[in-house]
C-alpha cells in the first residue's frame, strides 16, 4: 500500500474514534460507543462500505492513545476486496449531485458520471452506481430532512468555527491588491480567536491562523469548517489527528451550518470595515494592526445578544478547562507531512526547492516534515516517529569547495 493510501486510512480511522480521544462522545460510555459505532456502516477512503466490530474500534482507540497517529497507520493493502469500477473521484461526484440535487435519479447520476469523465460506460453499469447509492441511504425515500436547530456548544474550545471572507482592495506600492480575512471563532463564547488579513485564500495561511489561535487560546475538542480547498486537504487533516482535534466539514450546499460565523462577518464589516477609508492602508501590517485593535478594543468587549455577555467574559468563565500547549510542541504538529524518493544525487524536493539529505537515504522513500512558511530546514522521520536527521536547502557553490575523499591507488598497490 501507498504511503498516500495508508495516510487516508488512518485519518479515517481517527474520525471514527476522535470523539472518544477529546472526550465529546454522547454514549453513556466508552463502550456504548465503540457499540454504537460498529452498528452502522461506514465508507472507506476508496468508497467501500464496511462495518467494524467493537473490538476494531477499542483497538484503534487504545493505539492512538498509546503512540499517536501513527499508531493509525495500515500496514497492509488497502484495496484487498474493494471494487475498484467506482473510485473515490467518482463516489466524491455522486455525493456532490445527491447534495446539490437531492432528488435527483440514479440513472441521471449514472449518465452524468459517463458524460464529465469520471467513469467508462464499458466498465461501469448502472447498477453499480444503483447499488452504491442504495448502501449509503442516497435513494430520495432515504434522505431525511436536514435539522436546522440552532445549537451551541457548553463550553468554550468545545468547538471553534473557521472561513474567510472578501475584505478590501487596498493599494501596495501602487498596485492594487484583493485582501481576504480568515478568522478563528469559538462557538460557546462567540470569541475571534484569532483574524487575519492576507492577500490569498489558501490553506498555509488558514493553518498560519490555526496556530496563532492555538497559542493564544488553547487546543478546541473540534474544528467546523466547509468542504473548500483552503479548509479540505490533507495536511489540515493531519494537523488535528495529531493534536487529537475532531475534524468536522459542512455538508456540501449547506451555509447556514456556519451561521455564527457568518454573523459575526456581518459584525465586523457593519460596525468597522464598512467604515473605514482604504486608501488610507499601505500595507498587510498596517490592516492588520487596525483590525487587532478593534477586536481587543470593541468586538470582545461588547455584550454579545445571544449569550447577554461579552465574548472575553465568557470564555474567561471557562478558563480552567482550557488545554494549552508549550510552542516549540506545537510547533512540530504544525509541521506538513509528505513522503519523498531521494534523487541519485542525494536531494529532495519540498515546494519547488532541493534539499540534500545524507547520501546513505539515496533511493530510499523517507518521511520529512517542515514548515510550508519556514524552509529553512525540514525532518527526517523514521518509522517509530523519532528525528533521525535535520537536512537543509542545497547550496551547490558550497558543495563545489567541499574536499572530496580520493583513493591513493599508489599506496593499495605498495608503492608499484
Amino acid at each position: 500500500m501507498d504511503s498516500k493510501k495508508q495516510q487516508d486510512l488512518a485519518l479515517f480511522r481517527f474520525a471514527l474514534i476522535a470523539p472518544l480521544v477529546n472526550e465529546t462522545y454522547e454514549a453513556v460510555s466508552k463502550s456504548q460507543y465503540f457499540r454504537d459505532i460498529a452498528s452502522k456502516s461506514h465508507t472507506l477512503p476508496d468508497g467501500k462500505t464496511i462495518q467494524f466490530s467493537p473490538a476494531t474500534i477499542k483497538k484503534w482507540f487504545l493505539a492512538y492513545r498509546h503512540k499517536g497517529f501513527e499508531a493509525l497507520m495500515p500496514k497492509s493493502r488497502l484495496d484487498i476486496g474493494t471494487p475498484r469500477n467506482l473510485d473515490s473521484n467518482a463516489i466524491s461526484k455522486i455525493l456532490e449531485l445527491k447534495g446539490f440535487y437531492p432528488y435527483i435519479t440514479g440513472t441521471l447520476i449514472y449518465h452524468k458520471l459517463i458524460e464529465e469523465g469520471y467513469v467508462k460506460e464499458n466498465k461501469t453499469s448502472l447498477a453499480t452506481v444503483l447499488r452504491y447509492i442504495r448502501d449509503n441511504n442516497l435513494k430520495r425515500k432515504q434522505i431525511a430532512p436536514i435539522d436546522r436547530r440552532a445549537f451551541e456548544m457548553e463550553f468554550a474550545n468545545d468547538c471553534w468555527q473557521s472561513d474567510t471572507t472578501h475584505g478590501p482592495v487596498i493599494k501596495v506600492k501602487g498596485q492594487k491588491k484583493q485582501a481576504y480575512l480568515i478568522t478563528f471563532l469559538d462557538d460557546a463564547s462567540r470569541l475571534i480567536l484569532h483574524g487575519e488579513f492576507f492577500f490569498n485564500d489558501n490553506a498555509v495561511n488558514m493553518q498560519t491562523v490555526f496556530k496563532k489561535a492555538i497559542s493564544k487560546y488553547g487546543l478546541p475538542k473540534r474544528l467546523f469548517v466547509d468542504n473548500g480547498k483552503t479548509y479540505k486537504n490533507d495536511q489540515l487533516g493531519l494537523i488535528c489527528a495529531s493534536l487529537g482535534i475532531e475534524l468536522l466539514h459542512t455538508k456540501v450546499y449547506s451555509p447556514e451550518s456556519k451561521g455564527k460565523i457568518e454573523r459575526s462577518y456581518r459584525t465586523i464589516k457593519d460596525n468597522w470595515m464598512n467604515g473605514i477609508n482604504w486608501n488610507d492602508y499601505e500595507s498587510l501590517d498596517e490592516l492588520n494592526t487596525d483590525f487587532n485593535k478593534y477586536l481587543n478594543e470593541k468586538y470582545t468587549n461588547i455584550i454579545h445578544s445571544s449569550i447577554e455577555t461579552t465574548p472575553r467574559a465568557r470564555y474567561i468563565k471557562d478558563i480552567d478547562r482550557i488545554k494549552f500547549i508549550p510552542a516549540e510542541e506545537l510547533d512540530n504538529h504544525f509541521l506538513h507531512r509528505v513522503a519523498r524518493k531521494v534523487n541519485n544525487d542525494a536531494t529532495i524536493q519540498l515546494l519547488c526547492n532541493q534539499f540534500e539529505v545524507p547520501a546513505k537515504y539515496i533511493g530510499q522513500k523517507i518521511n520529512v516534515r517542515y514548515s510550508p512558511i519556514d524552509l529553512d530546514k525540514a525532518f527526517i522521520f523514521n518509522k517509530d516517529n523519532k528525528i533521525v536527521d535535520v537536512v537543509y536547502p542545497l547550496k551547490r557553490v558550497d558543495n563545489s569547495k567541499v574536499k572530496r575523499n580520493v583513493i591513493d591507488y599508489f599506496k593499495i598497490n605498495g608503492g608499484r
